[in-house]
C-alpha cells in the first residue's frame, strides 16, 4: 500500500462553500479511481511565503491518501485536474511511504533507535539516532 500527502493551496477569495466543493471534487476523484482519503486537515487561510498572482494569502488543505501500486497513475490525473483549475494556486504531492522505508533501512543493530508515528493508522517505524562525533 502506498501513502501520499497532497497539499492544496487555493485562492483566498473563495467562499467556504466553494472551497469545500473544490476539496470534495478532489476527494471524489481519488475515491472513484481506487484511492482512499485516510485523513484531511484544513488549515484555513494562511499567509503565503511569497505573492502568487498578486495574492498574499492562500487557503490550505492537506489530504493523506492510500492506494495500491496499480492505482498510482491516479496521482498524475489528480495533479492534472488541479493544474487546470484556476482556483488552485499551488499543489504538492509527496509519496510518504518511501521516506519511512528508507528510515527503517538505515537502522543498524545495537544502536539506539527512536520510533516515529507520522500517521496514526500506519505501523511505527524505527529510526536511528545520529551518532555523536568524538573529537580527539
Amino acid at each position: 500500500m502506498r501513502t501520499y500527502e497532497l497539499a492544496i493551496v487555493a485562492d483566498p477569495r473563495l467562499s467556504d462553500d466553494e472551497f469545500v466543493a473544490l476539496v470534495d471534487e478532489s476527494k471524489q476523484l481519488i475515491a472513484s479511481r481506487g484511492g482512499e482519503v485516510v485523513r484531511e486537515e484544513v488549515w484555513g487561510k494562511r499567509k503565503l511565503a511569497y505573492p502568487i498572482r498578486k495574492l498574499a494569502d492562500g487557503r490550505y488543505t492537506f489530504l493523506y491518501l492510500q492506494m495500491e501500486p496499480k492505482a498510482a497513475a491516479l496521482i498524475s490525473e489528480v495533479e492534472l485536474r488541479l493544474r487546470q483549475n484556476d482556483k488552485v494556486l499551488r499543489y504538492l504531492t509527496v509519496r510518504t511511504d518511501l521516506d519511512l522505508q528508507r528510515a527503517a533501512n538505515r537502522a543498524k543493530p545495537g544502536q539506539p533507535v527512536r520510533t516515529i508515528h507520522s500517521d496514526p493508522t500506519a505501523e511505527p517505524v524505527e529510526v536511528v539516532e545520529p551518532e555523536e562525533n568524538e573529537e580527539e
